[in-house]
């Protein structure tokens, strides 16, 4: 077992040894590194996305009111078309979350709330709670949301549903 570990550390050093030689030699040449190093100024490494944040907010605060009202325009506008829905093991399309919603009783009252939102950069991931009311009985459950930023406009390419 000796044996191994003595060959392992001589392949690593020839290989250590070996990328600096290149790198040497091309830095002789004048070549560039085919390793470009991006380094960023710290007031460009932290993006603000609290406008994002409110963008995504607001959906939400929309989303629940075009529920309950079968709002199909908002879902359409939304949800990217290629719009995927998880939930008991079952996945469907958009068209078929629209249909769907159609078909619920118009006296559903829907609220959906995020309760963590993490951006990065034109995408977002949102942990939401989402109720439904009838006549005085709610039911609860949690989503988690996959959105895209596409020009200025903020749709969700998945949400996966769990009770």
């Amino acid at each position: 077992m000796n044996r191994f570990f003595v060959r392992l550390f001589v392949a690593a050093i020839c290989f250590a040894l070996s990328v600096s030689l290149t790198n040497l030699s091309k830095l002789v040449r004048g070549e560039r590194s085919s390793v470009d190093v991006l380094v960023l100024n710290p007031a460009e490494s932290f993006t603000n996305f609290s406008e994002d944040e409110n963008q995504l907010r607001e959906l939400y605060r929309e989303y629940g009111l075009a529920q309950t009202r079968h709002d199909r325009a908002f879902f359409e506008r939304v949800e990217t078309e290629d719009f995927r829905l998880f939930y008991d093991d079952k996945s469907i399309s958009r068209e078929e979350d629209i249909r769907w919603m159609e078909s619920t009783p118009t006296d559903l009252v829907y609220s959906n709330q995020p309760q963590e939102i993490k951006i990065f950069g034109d995408s977002a991931v949102v942990r939401a709670g989402f109720e439904v009311r009838h006549h005085g009985h709610v039911d609860r459950w949690d989503t988690i949301d996959v959105w895209v930023k596409r020009g200025n406009q903020w749709q969700i390419r998945s949400t996966t549903s769990h009770h």
